[in-house]
């Protein structure tokens, strides 16, 4: 009897310990491998690979009934825009905003840079836009001198 007292038990617990398991509250698919290689290669392809990877994190999040990670849509936006199709950037900055409501100031400000640029204007022929590192050292060195 206790033996099956025992097993009744051990099997309750297995049981409730699977009912809390973790949920994940995003998904975020092969969203790394693809960032990571768009900033590693800096080219074309890698770009139309990490495009389409934000596609598809929209989509499944979409099937899977879960909301869609912060920064998906407007950096899907903010691609659209580089590739000069900004009406379609205005729509995923608008998603992000509804969304996040906390990031309605910054997609505002891309929503009318999408629409009075496009595309963006870079110098380089790189379709990610270079940053200009270490410009704070370069004006306090001015001044010291």
């Amino acid at each position: 009897m206790t033996k099956i007292l025992l097993g009744a038990t051990l099997g309750f617990l297995c049981l409730a310990m699977m009912g809390c398991a973790e949920k994940k509250m995003y998904y975020f698919g092969d969203y790394s491998k693809t960032l990571y290689a768009l900033e590693k290669n800096q080219n074309e392809a890698a770009l139309v690979a990490h495009q389409q990877e934000l596609e598809k994190i929209i989509t499944e999040s979409d099937k899977q009934k879960a909301p869609v990670p912060p920064g998906i849509n407007a950096e899907l936006g903010f691609i659209l825009v580089q590739k000069n199709h900004p009406q379609e950037a205005i729509y995923f900055f608008r998603k992000e905003a509804k969304l996040y409501p906390e990031s309605r100031i910054l997609m505002k400000r891309l929503e009318r840079m999408a629409a009075k640029e496009s595309p963006l204007d870079s110098e380089s022929e790189s379709p990610i836009p270079e940053t200009k590192q270490g410009s704070l050292e370069n004006k306090g060195d001015a001044i010291e001198q």
